[in-house]
């Protein structure tokens, strides 16, 4: 059967790594950061992630960076699984002096874990299919593709793992960016789930929005 192999990048955990792509410690702004709370219930929320603009393979212009964050208050039961819930929050930073304002979680940090990009490909044509819609072998063909693609990535499409939930930003579907596995990072993405990193195609005041499925 051929397929549609679309070039894309592996995350891998692994040193040196890419300057300032990590998850888990603090986060390593290329700028001003504003550590966010939950719009939910007002704690600050805790950091999980970050990515740099990488020419040639992660292009965030104008921001230098993009950090991720959720909610983990555990008195709470914040929809931080939402991408519009506010609880969680995407904080794209422009280049400038590094620092952080604001009251950072009280929680313990996630383990820190540098992050390399690796080359990679996936079938995007199997991975994009409408599984609502789909005959018996496109799902088949669906359940090879996410076996073999990157649980982690940058680029290409997303491996959902329960159905499309793209979020909608100034009337159109947002553009992915990026996948981060909860596993081995030991992230509060449901059971053994997956966080999606997705982008704004218009220069709006959110440009960023994230949300997580569980297995």
């Amino acid at each position: 059967m051929s397929m549609n192999l679309a070039p894309l990048w592996a995350l891998i955990p692994g040193r040196p790594g890419v300057p300032l792509a990590k998850v888990g410690g603090f986060p390593e702004p290329t700028g001003l950061l504003n550590w966010p709370v939950c719009a939910q219930c007002g704690e600050p929320q805790q950091f999980l992630f970050q990515l740099p603009h990488t020419p040639g393979k992660l292009d965030l212009s104008p921001f230098g960076s993009v950090h991720v964050f959720q909610c983990q208050n555990p008195e709470t039961v914040c929809f931080r699984w939402d991408a519009d819930s506010g609880a969680n929050a995407t904080v794209a930073v422009r280049p400038g002096a590094p620092r952080v304002e604001g009251a950072p979680s009280k929680r313990v940090p996630q383990a820190e874990w540098p992050l390399n990009f690796a080359p990679a490909q996936e079938d995007t044509a199997a991975l994009s299919v409408d599984v609502n819609e789909a005959t018996d072998a496109q799902l088949e063909a669906l359940d090879r593709a996410l076996d073999a693609a990157p649980e982690s990535k940058v680029g290409g499409v997303p491996g959902w793992l329960n159905g499309d939930a793209a979020p909608m930003c100034c009337e159109e579907p947002m553009r992915f960016v990026a996948q981060l596995s909860a596993m081995p990072f030991g992230l509060e993405f449901g059971d053994a789930g997956r966080g999606y990193l997705f982008r704004c195609t218009q220069a709006c005041e959110q440009p960023f929005r994230f949300l997580t499925q569980g297995a």
